[in-house]
């Protein structure tokens, strides 16, 4: 039977730990945390949330030994490098690393490991850390996974049959395309979260913050026709076009997806959020901060994200505090349609009509 490891012991790697754990597979949990160790060591690791509750116990340590033949990393992404390093020792010759992460930390991963042992995946439900040895499923959702060569191997079947231990899992040959889309997702939620501190359900009502989420959605997806990519649909549904805005009809029909997606996921809360509300630096620079980089050496412009980035770092340095209030200087430093900011949405009585103003 295959080792597993799983580094990295918070709401996505601890879960799913848990349930391959669950069906039988030999599954090691590593993590630093010492308390969150040893609450698990002692009485199990505890789950709730949307799927119920549920404790399970399963091989739990802070030092590693021995080796193992595949690893799910599920570190945040300013962790990537050193976790890597601190693992290679422990991991047979041609063991594959599943990304179970946020960004695009399939390419450092490659530099270190190569393309052949490195397994891209999209994580499509939610999970955050409540308390030592307790974490909480707070969405549903699936996987999808692929390697980033685009081939379909048995070893890449086996992970599919692994992660279904926990929930539907897709496989397709265009990863970076599902990775890219995944990561204008989080460039828009997490960071507007953090700035102004409430969860989706209250950007996407509030005429202040639309404005803000439509603006830097138009801004990232253009952005991604200046990549070698082909960004899959958002939700298996929804074309990157359908968040390009030339007009206020365009304007009006993103509002509307968004607001949808509010109603979907509308209690789904920033991770960069969670991590100001705990003390800890968030992923800026690895998802917003990734796009920025890649723009600057294209030459591109992506003047909100990088307010964005400003705005969010001064929150992590102490210097602003996660506001609604935010959203006024965000007016002052980023330029924002007056027709936008004139729109009531809840005036409009066709307003549900304008999610069929289709791009061309």
């Amino acid at each position: 039977m295959h080792k597993i490891l799983f580094v990295g012991g918070g709401g996505i790697g601890g879960i799913t730990a848990a349930h391959m754990s669950e069906k039988g597979y030999n599954v090691t949990l590593y993590d630093i945390d010492e308390q969150h160790v040893k609450k698990i060591q002692k009485d199990g690791l505890f789950i709730d949330g949307v799927k119920g509750k549920k404790t399970v116990h399963l091989n739990a340590t802070t030092k590693l030994e021995g080796n193992f033949d595949i690893v799910f990393l599920a570190v945040k992404s300013q962790h990537t490098k050193t976790a890597l390093e601190n693992v290679l020792p422990y991991l047979k010759k041609d063991a594959p690393v599943v990304s179970l992460q946020n960004s695009i930390n399939e390419e450092l991963i490659a530099e270190k490991i190569g393309v052949d042992r490195t397994i891209g995946a999209v994580i499509g439900w939610g999970a955050t850390n409540i308390a030592p040895g307790h974490l909480r499923q707070t969405t549903k959702g699936n996987f999808v996974i692929g390697r980033l060569d685009g081939r379909i191997t048995p070893q890449l079947k086996e992970i599919k049959k692994m992660l279904e231990s926990l929930t539907t899992v897709e496989i397709t040959t265009n990863i970076m395309g599902h990775l890219w889309t995944k990561l204008i997702i989080n460039c828009i939620n997490a960071p507007l979260g953090a700035i102004f501190g409430v969860e989706l359900k209250n950007m996407v009502t509030n005429k202040k913050t639309l404005p803000i989420m439509a603006a830097l959605a138009d801004e990232l997806v253009r952005f991604l026709e200046y990549l070698d990519v082909k960004p899959e649909n958002f939700e298996n549904m929804l074309t990157v076009d359908f968040f390009k805005i030339d007009t206020l009809n365009d304007y009006k029909r993103v509002v509307m997806v968004l607001q949808t997606a509010g109603k979907q996921r509308g209690d789904l809360k920033s991770t960069m959020l969670q991590d100001i509300e705990k003390g800890r630096k968030t992923e800026i620079d690895y998802i917003n901060g990734y796009v920025e980089k890649k723009a600057k050496k294209l030459g591109v412009a992506t003047p909100v994200n990088g307010v964005v980035i400003n705005m969010v770092k001064e929150i992590e340095a102490g210097k602003r505090k996660p506001s609604l209030k935010n959203a006024d200087d965000l007016y002052k430093r980023v330029r924002i349609p007056k027709a936008w900011k004139d729109y009531d949405f809840e005036k409009d009585k066709y307003a549900e009509f304008t999610i069929f103003n289709l791009p061309l």
